[in-house]
């Protein structure tokens, strides 16, 4: 099998990282990731790789007994891919958006289809899963793949109320309540049989390893009701009362298939816990006398047990559950030098992928051979760079304007350290708002540090990986405290001698983007000017979309405050679209025209409401999400706003 295996994998990633180098920083820093996922398939003959060839992110497969060029599934423009992953031994699952403009009855409106397709890697087809099902917004939900049944997977979908209905299509929706229904789905016709289903508030399965149904999760976010039954005979042994927003991931089972594996986040409970199945009694897991915060998990699929546990710091760390990858770990960083991640095993273990990261280094993907210890590279996110192209990023904390600690990233530009100072400053608020930023490479402040900036990102309060109290500080902070955070990262620069005098821009997307919308507002001097990717504009107009009751509604509500939507005046103070007269910096809006996630009439309504008069660059991207993983999107963003700082805010190269 593995014959040629280094030679194979050395022309894997020459052929990846051809034809991408370019002196200019759009060109450079610009490009879609090379390769962004690794993943072997259950046999090990296989390695499915997220890659880039054509500026889209795709998927490479590379057959490891028959050396050469790649099968390629290729996304584009118009069919986004999402993500994948293996669903048997020759079948990857892709998870591909589409973006449609649909009549409706009262007027036109835009969706986003969500699709999963079943690529066989040995024939090259591709077939969509549940078309004999009729016409649904999503069907993207893979409840379980199951070495048992090897051709088989069970998928659900979920029916969620919509206002209206496209004129003459067959979009499942109902007017009030979510609707499930689960399916066996062949992976190879892609056809899904029902699956008797006694309550339509399921929202999702755990199975055993016979592919049978274990254990059922029940969510209604109207009557904020979760729980926990068994599958056999719906005897429910865990439940939640008045959980708006959803309280608890479940994971998976345990070992011994006596307890549920879920991460919490309700009331006093937070962090990983088990759920015994024949009580109900929820414990925290605890590892060495600590217990476990909201960690992320690994999980073997096909085993479907959990080895590992990954928490967030400076770089996305790991801790594992079994003793042999515990070695197999410490052993490659003694290597390697390196932060490395195993990334995806064989059913037997004998072959991996794994990652190696340091602070501010792109990303590089291999191929681990167990029974020889060999290893092959596959890949870098961005091979093209040259080694002094990417910049340290440094960790560091500053005080708030109330003395609440923000911890932050510095990006330099290459080669320089504080004492080069000062720099023209540009503050990045991450978006989420519920997310962090840390020191892994990050293409876009690493293209401003070229450009000859200072880049700091904060993790303002709200932010997660810091523990409850700190993300819970932004609640209600939506357009105050957690704004005052990154406007006092530009005081905190200027106090250190970093910056040059001018103040900072704000630059974000999504949140980031309304942060650096709002930064603009609030600030006394401390900002120069503002760039905002997709922002959210009204955050009113963006919660009109949920109803009251649902989770995604009260997520936002708790982030922004209660108090906020009473009177008018409280809800103009957080709205930038509402005080567009106010600004006397400039400003630059981006725009996807297919965005689902912020949709695009946010950035329009800001534009309208600002008028002829001077001061704005609003650019429109045509084709374009949310999430920037083209090459196409960046380098526009890149190429306008680097001419928009030089105008504005110039950098110093």
């Amino acid at each position: 099998m593995r014959q040629n295996f280094l030679a194979m994998m050395t022309g894997i990633a020459c052929w990846l990282a051809a034809g991408t180098a370019s002196a200019d920083i759009p060109s450079l820093y610009g490009q879609a990731d090379n390769v962004w996922d690794a993943q072997i398939s259950p046999t090990g003959r296989y390695v499915a790789l997220g890659c880039s060839p054509t500026g889209w992110p795709s998927i490479c497969v590379y057959d490891m007994q028959s050396p050469g060029e790649p099968r390629l599934l290729q996304g584009s423009e118009e069919t986004r891919l999402l993500n994948f992953y293996w669903a048997s031994d020759k079948h990857i699952i892709s998870n591909s958006a589409t973006f449609t403009s649909l009549k409706m009855l009262e007027r036109p409106q835009e969706y986003e289809f969500r699709r999963a397709l079943s690529f066989d890697v040995t024939t090259g087809e591709l077939t969509m899963l549940l078309t004999n099902v009729g016409l649904y917004l999503d069907t993207t939900n893979v409840v379980s793949t199951c070495s048992a049944k090897p051709d088989k997977i069970l998928m659900q979908l979920t029916v969620r109320p919509m206002e209206d209905a496209p004129t003459g299509s067959r979009i499942r929706a109902v007017k009030s309540g979510i609707r499930s229904q689960q399916y066996e789905v062949d992976l190879a016709s892609g056809r899904g049989k029902a699956l008797k289903f006694r309550n339509a508030s399921i929202a999702g399965t755990l199975v055993d390893k016979n592919c049978d149904p274990l254990v059922n999760i029940i969510y209604n976010d109207q009557r904020g009701e979760f729980a926990l039954e068994t599958a056999k005979d719906n005897r429910r042994f865990f439940e939640l009362r008045n959980a708006p927003v959803w309280p608890m991931d479940v994971i998976g089972m345990s070992d011994d298939s006596k307890s549920v594996i879920v991460r919490v986040d309700h009331g006093d409970l937070y962090g990983l816990h088990t759920i015994r199945i024949s009580d109900g009694e929820i414990a925290p897991i605890v590892i060495d006398g600590e217990e476990i915060g909201n960690l992320g998990v690994m999980r073997d699929e096909d085993r479907g047990t959990i080895y590992g546990f990954a928490y967030e710091d400076d770089l996305v760390g790991h801790m594992y559950t079994d003793p042999t990858l515990i070695s197999l770990q410490a052993e490659l960083e003694e290597i390697f030098q390196k932060e490395v991640r195993i990334r995806s095993m064989s059913r037997d273990r004998s072959m991996m992928t794994i990652s190696a990261e340091s602070a501010g280094k792109p990303i590089e993907y291999f191929l681990y051979d167990a029974d020889s210890s060999e290893i092959s590279p596959l890949g870098s996110i961005a091979p093209h760079l040259p080694e002094d192209a990417a910049s340290s990023v440094s960790p560091f904390a500053y005080k708030a304007r109330d003395g609440l600690e923000i911890p932050a990233y510095l990006t330099l530009p290459p080669g320089k350290s504080k004492s080069d100072g000062p720099f023209p400053v540009i503050v990045m608020p991450h978006g989420g708002p519920e997310s962090r930023d840390n020191a892994t490479f990050d293409w876009w402040p690493q293209a401003y540090a070229k450009a000859g900036y200072a880049v700091i990102q904060p993790n303002f309060r709200g932010s997660s990986g810091y523990g409850p109290a700190f993300r819970d500080a932004g609640f209600g902070e939506f357009g105050g405290k957690m704004i005052d955070d990154i406007i006092d990262a530009a005081s905190w620069a200027a106090a250190e001698g970093l910056s040059k005098e001018g103040g900072a821009c704000v630059v974000g997307a999504s949140y980031g983007g309304y942060a650096a919308l709002m930064s603009g507002l609030n600030s006394s001097g401390e900002v120069s000017c503002v760039i905002a990717v997709s922002p959210v504009t009204d955050i009113f107009g963006h919660m009109a979309s949920y109803q009251t009751d649902a989770a995604g509604y009260q997520y936002w509500a708790r982030y922004v405050g209660g108090d906020k939507f009473s009177a008018p005046e409280m809800r103009r103070s957080v709205t930038p679209a509402a005080r567009t007269s106010e600004y006397s910096v400039p400003v630059m809006i981006f725009h996807g025209k297919s965005d689902s996630v912020v949709q695009v009439s946010q950035s329009r309504n800001f534009a309208k409401a600002w008028g002829t008069r001077s001061g704005l660059t609003f650019i429109e991207m045509n084709g374009q999400d949310h999430y920037l993983r083209s090459t196409t999107a960046r380098k526009e963003i890149l190429s306008g706003s680097l001419n928009f700082l030089e105008a504005n805010h110039p950098g110093r190269r």
